[in-house]
């Protein structure tokens, strides 16, 4: 009976990773974060419970391995002070050990991703991508590739260069590169024989210029994709079955009521595919949008305040019930229940953590 009573409790327990802003130079207002932190979160209840943390310079965007061995970080900051990306082996308590660094040649790295066995990180200042291998023990080769991206946009403030924002994995070895400039999720197809990526502009998504593309998501079979407007606050559905990949829906996540700056960050769908989600920093809220079936469409449920400031991101537990917003500018974690028949959020519980800016489930 003691051991069943065991097992039931290690399957109700999740555990997820945190990065945050620790110090000057960043987004953040007051930059107080340790690095990387490490919670136990109780499947149940919704409850957090810390575990450990890991000191690490501004790690901004957090990505694991599918095998759940091997976490990878980035250091967002300015190029001077000599960023690196860090692989780390996860322990069998959570806890992060570094197995080695490599440099990063870009201003201000803001997300990576794991795709078949490289690692690819987009630096937002500089507007530039970077491919690592990844050697069989985890570790990290000095970075293979450097795409560089080049361009302007309308918004003379924002769109002044190039700001490669988000890698996105599809398909066979293949990459979208969403540029917050260009407006355009940039195709990218590995080429085992050169060993390099390869453009494929035929698969571009594009949307309305001035948008500020930041982040996508794609549906299950890949056949739709959802690019946010960072500078708009908008989301644009996209049929990439189509050869021109035009987008069929423009919809605001922004509240109608709100009259302050607009500040997209991140968006997310539910695992079972029926909803989607997109924070918006100003009025501190995530949109909540239904799926259509058959079109794939959205059409807005309504909008859920973070009860916090700076909602950078927030992530939704692979089962579906639990969603977790970080505030970065309120420095705490708010753990909504997810009504997986409607979509909407209610509030459980808040945990204090500083300056968080990326929440990573493993």
């Amino acid at each position: 009976m003691k051991l069943i009573l065991i097992t039931i409790a290690l399957q109700s327990m999740g555990v997820f990773y945190t990065g945050s802003y620790t110090g000057q130079g960043t987004p953040a207002e007051n930059p107080e974060g340790k690095g990387i932190e490490c919670f136990e979160f109780n499947l149940e209840t919704g409850e957090i419970t810390q575990k450990s943390y890991t000191k690490q310079r501004n790690p901004s965007y957090l990505v694991i391995s599918k095998d759940k061995k091997y976490l990878y970080a980035v250091e967002e900051t300015q190029e001077n002070l000599k960023p690196k990306v860090h692989a780390y082996k996860i322990e069998n308590n959570g806890g992060l050990s570094l197995i080695n660094s490599q440099p990063i040649n870009g201003d201000y790295a803001c997300h990576l991703a794991i795709i078949e066995n490289k690692l690819v990180l987009a630096s937002y200042v500089s507007g530039n991508i970077l491919s690592y291998p990844i050697k069989a023990d985890g570790s990290l080769n000095l970075y293979s590739q450097d795409i560089q991206h080049e361009g302007v946009g309308p918004n003379k403030e924002r769109q002044e260069a190039a700001h490669a924002h988000m890698i996105y994995p599809f398909a066979d070895n293949q990459m979208y590169a969403v540029d917050l400039t260009l407006d355009t999720a940039k195709a990218y197809q590995w080429q085992d024989k050169e060993q390099k990526w390869q453009s494929n502009p035929v698969l571009d998504i594009s949307i309305e210029p001035g948008s500020g593309a930041r982040h996508m998501v794609m549906d299950s079979n890949q056949e739709f994709a959802y690019v946010l407007g960072e500078l708009t606050g908008e989301i644009f559905v996209v049929d990439v079955k189509k050869i021109d990949s035009k987008s069929i829906q423009k919809i605001s996540f922004v509240p109608e009521n709100h009259d302050g700056a607009i500040g997209g960050a991140a968006i997310r769908m539910h695992p079972n595919g029926k909803f989607l989600y997109a924070s918006n920093r100003g009025s501190e809220t995530i949109a909540i949008f239904k799926i259509d079936a058959q079109s794939k469409q959205l059409s807005l449920v309504g909008h859920q305040s973070t009860y916090g400031k700076t909602p950078r991101d927030f992530n939704i537990h692979p089962e579906g019930k639990w969603l977790i917003a970080a505030n970065q500018d309120s420095n705490t974690l708010v753990v909504f229940e997810i009504n997986t028949n409607d979509g909407t959020l209610q509030r459980k519980s808040t945990f204090k953590v500083n300056t968080p800016v990326n929440i990573c489930w493993l």
